[in-house]
Protein backbone atom coordinates (compact mmCIF):
# COMPACT_ATOMS: atom_id res chain seq x y z
CA UNK A 1 0.00 0.00 0.00
CA UNK A 2 1.05 3.37 -0.77
CA UNK A 3 1.11 5.92 1.51
CA UNK A 4 1.61 9.56 1.44
CA UNK A 5 2.48 12.16 4.45
CA UNK A 6 0.88 15.53 5.07
CA UNK A 7 2.34 16.95 8.37
CA UNK A 8 1.64 20.67 8.54
CA UNK A 9 1.07 21.61 4.91
CA UNK A 10 3.76 19.80 4.00
CA UNK A 11 4.65 19.27 0.28
CA UNK A 12 5.39 15.82 1.04
CA UNK A 13 2.15 14.65 -0.60
CA UNK A 14 2.25 13.71 -4.01
CA UNK A 15 0.43 16.21 -6.65
CA UNK A 16 -2.76 13.58 -7.25
CA UNK A 17 -3.39 13.27 -2.90
CA UNK A 18 -3.25 17.20 -2.95
CA UNK A 19 -5.81 17.50 -5.46
CA UNK A 20 -8.21 14.51 -3.79
CA UNK A 21 -7.76 16.08 -0.36
CA UNK A 22 -8.71 19.29 -1.98
CA UNK A 23 -12.02 18.21 -4.00
CA UNK A 24 -13.22 16.70 -0.05
CA UNK A 25 -12.68 19.76 1.74
CA UNK A 26 -14.37 21.56 -1.33
CA UNK A 27 -17.40 19.54 -0.97
CA UNK A 28 -17.24 19.42 3.40
CA UNK A 29 -17.41 23.10 3.23
CA UNK A 30 -20.65 22.77 1.77
CA UNK A 31 -22.19 20.05 4.48
CA UNK A 32 -24.14 22.43 6.53
CA UNK A 33 -26.07 19.74 8.15
CA UNK A 34 -26.00 16.14 7.97
CA UNK A 35 -28.45 13.20 9.38
CA UNK A 36 -27.63 9.67 9.61
CA UNK A 37 -27.83 6.35 10.95
CA UNK A 38 -24.82 4.84 12.67
CA UNK A 39 -23.88 1.83 14.41
CA UNK A 40 -20.87 1.76 16.78
CA UNK A 41 -18.38 -1.06 17.96
CA UNK A 42 -16.47 -0.01 21.12
CA UNK A 43 -13.64 -2.51 22.53
CA UNK A 44 -11.86 -2.10 25.75
CA UNK A 45 -9.48 -3.98 28.19
CA UNK A 46 -12.61 -3.56 31.14
CA UNK A 47 -14.89 -5.84 28.58
CA UNK A 48 -13.95 -9.11 27.27
CA UNK A 49 -16.15 -8.44 24.29
CA UNK A 50 -16.96 -6.12 21.87
CA UNK A 51 -19.88 -3.84 23.00
CA UNK A 52 -22.42 -2.58 20.00
CA UNK A 53 -24.68 0.03 19.25
CA UNK A 54 -26.81 1.39 17.02
CA UNK A 55 -28.78 4.77 16.54
CA UNK A 56 -29.14 7.94 14.36
CA UNK A 57 -27.19 11.23 14.40
CA UNK A 58 -27.54 14.55 13.34
CA UNK A 59 -24.86 17.53 12.54
CA UNK A 60 -25.31 21.44 12.29
CA UNK A 61 -23.03 24.04 11.53
CA UNK A 62 -20.79 25.43 13.49
CA UNK A 63 -20.95 23.03 16.89
CA UNK A 64 -24.15 20.43 17.00
CA UNK A 65 -24.12 17.43 17.16
CA UNK A 66 -26.56 15.23 18.69
CA UNK A 67 -26.60 11.21 18.52
CA UNK A 68 -29.47 9.13 19.64
CA UNK A 69 -28.90 5.47 20.57
CA UNK A 70 -31.87 3.43 20.24
CA UNK A 71 -29.90 -0.48 21.13
CA UNK A 72 -29.02 -1.97 23.92
CA UNK A 73 -30.09 1.14 25.73
CA UNK A 74 -31.92 4.30 25.08
CA UNK A 75 -29.34 7.10 25.76
CA UNK A 76 -28.92 10.80 24.02
CA UNK A 77 -25.88 12.56 23.60
CA UNK A 78 -25.91 16.36 22.77
CA UNK A 79 -22.70 18.24 22.40
CA UNK A 80 -23.76 22.52 21.79
CA UNK A 81 -20.91 24.59 21.71
CA UNK A 82 -18.82 23.54 25.07
CA UNK A 83 -21.42 21.95 27.02
CA UNK A 84 -22.06 18.01 26.67
CA UNK A 85 -25.21 16.64 27.40
CA UNK A 86 -26.25 13.13 28.39
CA UNK A 87 -29.78 11.69 28.92
CA UNK A 88 -30.61 7.87 29.73
CA UNK A 89 -34.38 8.05 29.78
CA UNK A 90 -34.60 4.35 31.11
CA UNK A 91 -33.38 6.06 33.84
CA UNK A 92 -35.03 8.79 34.20
CA UNK A 93 -30.93 10.71 34.86
CA UNK A 94 -29.33 13.20 33.02
CA UNK A 95 -25.75 14.52 33.28
CA UNK A 96 -24.46 18.22 32.32
CA UNK A 97 -20.90 18.73 31.31
CA UNK A 98 -18.96 22.20 30.84
CA UNK A 99 -15.43 21.99 29.78
CA UNK A 100 -14.88 25.48 28.26
CA UNK A 101 -11.14 26.49 29.37
CA UNK A 102 -10.90 22.90 29.64
CA UNK A 103 -8.19 22.37 27.06
CA UNK A 104 -7.65 18.13 27.66
CA UNK A 105 -11.18 17.75 27.48
CA UNK A 106 -11.77 19.62 24.17
CA UNK A 107 -8.30 17.56 22.79
CA UNK A 108 -10.36 14.50 23.94
CA UNK A 109 -13.18 15.38 22.00
CA UNK A 110 -11.56 16.46 19.20
CA UNK A 111 -11.39 13.62 17.09
CA UNK A 112 -15.13 13.25 17.76
CA UNK A 113 -16.08 16.84 16.71
CA UNK A 114 -13.68 17.11 13.92
CA UNK A 115 -14.93 14.81 11.56
CA UNK A 116 -18.06 16.99 11.56
CA UNK A 117 -16.72 20.63 11.86
CA UNK A 118 -13.04 20.75 10.06
CA UNK A 119 -11.57 20.68 7.21
CA UNK A 120 -7.96 18.54 6.21
CA UNK A 121 -6.54 21.83 6.39
CA UNK A 122 -7.58 22.63 9.86
CA UNK A 123 -6.40 19.24 11.01
CA UNK A 124 -3.19 19.45 9.79
CA UNK A 125 -2.75 22.12 12.36
CA UNK A 126 -3.04 19.60 15.08
CA UNK A 127 -2.39 15.94 13.29
CA UNK A 128 -0.11 14.47 10.89
CA UNK A 129 -2.26 13.00 8.30
CA UNK A 130 -1.38 10.22 6.07
CA UNK A 131 -3.10 8.88 2.88
CA UNK A 132 -3.55 5.07 3.12
CA UNK A 133 -4.67 5.12 -0.28
CA UNK A 134 -8.27 3.98 -1.87
CA UNK A 135 -9.90 0.88 -1.02
CA UNK A 136 -11.62 -1.48 -2.43
CA UNK A 137 -15.32 0.04 -2.06
CA UNK A 138 -14.22 2.86 -3.30
CA UNK A 139 -13.51 4.81 -0.23
CA UNK A 140 -10.55 7.13 0.31
CA UNK A 141 -8.65 6.48 3.61
CA UNK A 142 -6.95 8.38 5.65
CA UNK A 143 -5.01 8.29 9.16
CA UNK A 144 -4.17 11.33 11.57
CA UNK A 145 -1.39 10.91 14.50
CA UNK A 146 -1.90 13.68 16.97
CA UNK A 147 1.26 15.76 17.13
CA UNK A 148 1.39 16.84 20.88
CA UNK A 149 2.97 14.94 23.45
CA UNK A 150 0.39 15.54 25.98
CA UNK A 151 -2.67 14.30 23.41
CA UNK A 152 -0.29 10.94 22.33
CA UNK A 153 -0.13 10.06 25.92
CA UNK A 154 -4.76 9.10 25.65
CA UNK A 155 -4.96 9.07 21.65
CA UNK A 156 -2.80 6.72 19.48
CA UNK A 157 -4.04 7.33 16.06
CA UNK A 158 -7.42 8.12 14.56
CA UNK A 159 -8.43 6.58 10.84
CA UNK A 160 -10.99 7.83 8.44
CA UNK A 161 -13.07 6.60 5.38
CA UNK A 162 -14.36 9.34 3.34
CA UNK A 163 -16.81 9.42 0.46
CA UNK A 164 -15.00 11.80 -2.40
CA UNK A 165 -18.15 12.55 -4.05
CA UNK A 166 -19.84 13.95 -0.89
CA UNK A 167 -16.77 14.66 1.42
CA UNK A 168 -18.23 12.96 4.04
CA UNK A 169 -16.95 10.68 6.15
CA UNK A 170 -18.54 7.45 6.18
CA UNK A 171 -16.40 5.75 8.85
CA UNK A 172 -14.19 6.17 11.71
CA UNK A 173 -12.03 4.31 14.25
CA UNK A 174 -10.05 5.72 17.25
CA UNK A 175 -7.68 4.16 19.21
CA UNK A 176 -6.77 5.47 22.20
CA UNK A 177 -2.87 5.00 23.82
CA UNK A 178 -4.25 1.78 26.06
CA UNK A 179 -5.45 0.07 23.03
CA UNK A 180 -8.77 0.72 23.79
CA UNK A 181 -10.97 1.19 19.99
CA UNK A 182 -14.18 3.10 19.03
CA UNK A 183 -15.28 2.65 15.81
CA UNK A 184 -18.44 4.38 13.78
CA UNK A 185 -19.77 3.70 10.52
CA UNK A 186 -22.81 5.67 9.15
CA UNK A 187 -25.23 4.81 6.80
CA UNK A 188 -28.16 6.41 4.98
CA UNK A 189 -26.93 9.89 5.27
CA UNK A 190 -29.11 13.19 4.50
CA UNK A 191 -26.76 16.54 3.93
CA UNK A 192 -27.86 19.55 3.74
CA UNK A 193 -31.67 18.93 4.94
CA UNK A 194 -33.37 21.62 7.09
CA UNK A 195 -32.68 20.90 10.49
CA UNK A 196 -33.22 23.82 13.80
CA UNK A 197 -31.10 24.05 16.67
CA UNK A 198 -34.09 22.25 18.51
CA UNK A 199 -33.69 18.99 16.45
CA UNK A 200 -30.32 18.61 17.81
CA UNK A 201 -31.48 19.46 21.51
CA UNK A 202 -32.67 16.83 24.21
CA UNK A 203 -35.59 17.15 25.63
CA UNK A 204 -35.10 16.35 29.21
CA UNK A 205 -38.44 16.17 31.65
CA UNK A 206 -38.38 17.90 34.45
CA UNK A 207 -38.99 14.94 36.75
CA UNK A 208 -35.05 13.59 35.34
CA UNK A 209 -32.21 14.05 37.76
CA UNK A 210 -30.18 16.17 36.39
CA UNK A 211 -25.69 15.95 37.80
CA UNK A 212 -23.84 18.60 36.31
CA UNK A 213 -20.22 18.92 36.31
CA UNK A 214 -17.48 21.34 35.51
CA UNK A 215 -15.82 19.03 32.96
CA UNK A 216 -15.78 14.94 32.44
Amino acid sequence: MVIFLLAGGSSALGQDVQEIIRAIDGQQKKIQTLSAGFSQRKESSLTKAPLFSWGAVKFKRPDRIHFAYSKPERMEVALEGKTLWIYYPGRSQAEKYSFAGNRKMTQYLEPITGIFQKTFLQLTETYSLTYQGKESNGLDRFRLHPKEEKVAKFLSRVDLWIDRASGAILRFEMIEAGKDRLFLEFKDLQINTPLKDEDLTIRIPPSARVREQISP
